[in-house]
């Protein structure tokens, strides 16, 4: 399966690997491939940003310079879902107030 797009006119777009877009989708209830109104918008927003939180609580990222070691080049090994969904959030919020639709 190829990466998957979710993209506006004039929003810009967020990339995101198949799994990570399917679990994503998963949890909004949406079909593989489709189109988002800027009316539905607002409910999947308020459901993704629980989501994003839950998952924030229970995997935190801890940067190399938060836990003091001297080793600062270092980012975390491990991309969380709140890290990945984060951007699709923020698209979302764009054509919102932009009344845009979203492809993917």
């Amino acid at each position: 399966m190829s990466l998957i797009t979710f993209r506006s006119k004039n929003q810009g777009s967020v990339i995101m690997f198949p799994a990570d877009a399917m679990k994503l989708l998963a949890l909004l209830d949406l079909p593989g491939t489709g189109t988002l109104l800027p009316d539905q918008l607002s409910a999947l927003m308020a459901r993704l940003a629980t989501a994003i939180k839950t998952d924030q609580a229970q995997n935190p990222v801890i940067w190399p310079e938060e836990d003091g070691s001297e080793h600062h080049e270092e980012p975390p090994q491990v991309i969380h879902f709140a890290q990945r969904a984060t951007p699709v959030l923020q698209l979302m919020a764009r054509c919102l107030k932009a009344s845009e639709t979203i492809h993917w």
